[in-house]
């Protein structure tokens, strides 16, 4: 198995000289040469250990080192830009599901969520964890946010439920739930829960 599976190539890589290429578990640019990968393979050893380890478990062998342009030939897969429609769509998609579930933010950094993500769509680039948590998911909350209060302000009356609870430790929460008719057709109920 080569190191560089682990590693997004630019289009037009050069056949010699040095290339920076993406890894695909981390932000990192890691540059090589064309005709060695021994920086490819150290980054894995470094900081991805676990795969480092699964990679060379799989084949029984060290990770071997091969011409990033033999490589490059058979494996190019333009990702989408950050701006490109059909990224954001994804993404958006993934927060929802995130925060929707109350899925641990660790979800993206997981290997077999990765393959499971590029085996549907390789041309998406998934968020870092450190990304989804300090911006896209403020992002959305904040439209959520922002959608729940205009509706509200649409309303002619509100009905509120309050409940209060304690957990075995004497933690208090409080949940709120508001129920409103909108255009005498549409009932909308939101809950909010502080703790």
């Amino acid at each position: 198995m080569s190191a560089l599976k682990h590693f997004v190539f630019p289009d037009h890589a050069p056949n010699s000289g040095t290339v920076k290429a993406k890894c695909k578990y981390c932000p990192t640019y890691i540059s090589g040469n064309a005709k060695t990968t021994s920086n490819f393979v150290t980054h894995l050893k470094r900081k991805h250990r676990d795969i480092f380890i699964q990679s060379k478990s799989e084949d029984g062998t060290q990770i071997s080192q091969t011409n990033i342009s033999n490589f490059t030939k058979s494996t190019s897969v333009s990702k989408y830009s950050a701006n490109d429609a059909s990224q954001m769509q994804i993404t958006d998609a993934l927060v929802s599901f995130v925060a929707g579930n109350l899925t641990p933010l660790s979800v993206v950094e997981s290997h077999e969520f990765k393959t499971f993500v590029e085996s549907l769509n390789p041309k998406y680039q998934l968020p870092s964890r450190k990304h989804l948590s300090t911006k896209l998911l403020h992002q959305k909350a904040s439209n959520i946010q922002s959608n729940i209060k205009e509706k509200l302000r649409s309303a002619e009356s509100v009905c509120l439920t309050i409940d209060l609870w304690s957990n075995r430790q004497m933690k208090g929460f409080l949940g709120i739930t508001g129920h409103f008719i909108l255009d005498w057709c549409i009932i909308k109920q939101y809950k909010y829960h502080f703790t």
